[in-house]
């Protein structure tokens, strides 16, 4: 059963993939009229892992002759370093390196003095959604010196004041938020999950690249934070994030839990997905295409790297 829940998945994102691809220009971007110019990060990545190598491609021509800077970051991206980090990913993994390390150049000049990523470049607060998305990207460049600080910066923040809000975000210095509406508030519904899942998907890495087992500690600890939130820690819009972490958790140790909460986000995206691969939200507003190639392009991405991490863990731990 599980195996063919795998491939199901797998099939979902393609399917995503398929829709997300029909939007690229003739010159190989992914710009328009009425679109966004700084909503192309995911396409690479999720391409990639779609077996789309030839599209992702042109894509990356496109942005490094129309869109990347000559100190590395995105023209019209208002150095958001979230966006950075995805698109930054998604050209290394395919070896564009002519747009991948100027990017990393750019990105970790950026790194603020507790280890830590401002959301866009030069803000005054630091965030787990940036700074855990940059760690992860550094890992792929093999900055393992910025990694290790944005690692260490994410650590800091289990140092919660109360079991009933999660707060995500740090002065430039390191000193936690205590703001409530930078906050997960485990007792309510719909919550910026990622917030959460990314520090543990970067726990997860960070093992993976160093051996250290402290960092799986910390992985659990991330993983626990999520089980104390609402019933659909794991099912919402904005669970995707949490849902692998979730996946590599149980690669890495075999945790039961872990497991049924991997499966119950992909089990979420194949029961929601629409006939053409696309998923709707009552959240977004209706008829926007940005939404869909957004959560086409990101789904793809999850589904495809939660079924590698649990097929993984099922062939390590039966």
């Amino acid at each position: 059963m599980s195996d063919n829940r795998l491939e199901q998945y797998r099939a979902a994102g393609l399917r995503a993939a398929a829709y997300t691809i029909g939007f690229q220009q003739p010159d190989g971007g992914y710009i328009w009229e009425g679109f966004p110019p700084d909503a192309f990060h995911k396409q690479s990545y999720s391409w990639g892992v779609a077996g789309h190598a030839m599209e992702a491609n042109r894509l990356l021509d496109w942005v490094q002759r129309e869109r990347l800077l000559p100190d590395g970051q995105l023209r019209d991206y208002n150095g958001d370093m979230y966006k950075h980090a995805w698109l930054l990913q998604g050209a290394q993994r395919l070896g564009r390196f002519d747009v991948a390390y100027p990017m990393t150049n750019f990105i970790a000049s950026c790194q603020a003095p507790c280890g830590g990523f401002p959301h866009m470049a030069g803000g005054d607060t630091c965030r787990a959604l940036a700074g855990c998305q940059v760690g992860l990207a550094m890992l792929y460049m093999g900055r393992m010196d910025v990694a290790k600080l944005a690692a260490a910066w994410t650590i800091e923040l289990l140092d919660q004041p109360d079991d009933d809000h999660f707060y995500f975000c740090t002065t430039l210095e390191g000193e936690l938020i205590q703001n409530n509406s930078l906050a997960i508030d485990v007792a309510k519904p719909e919550q910026v999950y990622w917030e959460m899942g990314l520090p543990l998907m970067l726990m997860c890495r960070m093992h993976m690249a160093t051996g250290d087992e402290h960092y799986l500690d910390y992985a659990r600890e991330f993983f626990a934070w999520h089980l104390r939130c609402a019933a659909d820690r794991f099912t919402f819009t904005g669970s995707g994030k949490s849902g692998l972490g979730a996946a590599l958790l149980y690669m890495l140790t075999g945790d039961p839990q872990a497991r049924a909460a991997a499966y119950e986000f992909g089990d979420k995206l194949l029961a929601t997905q629409e006939a053409d691969g696309v998923w709707h939200s009552p959240n977004w507003p209706a008829g926007q295409v940005l939404y869909l190639v957004d959560a086409g392009a990101e789904f793809n991405v999850w589904l495809q790297e939660i079924a590698a991490a649990l097929a993984a863990g099922e062939a390590r731990w039966g």
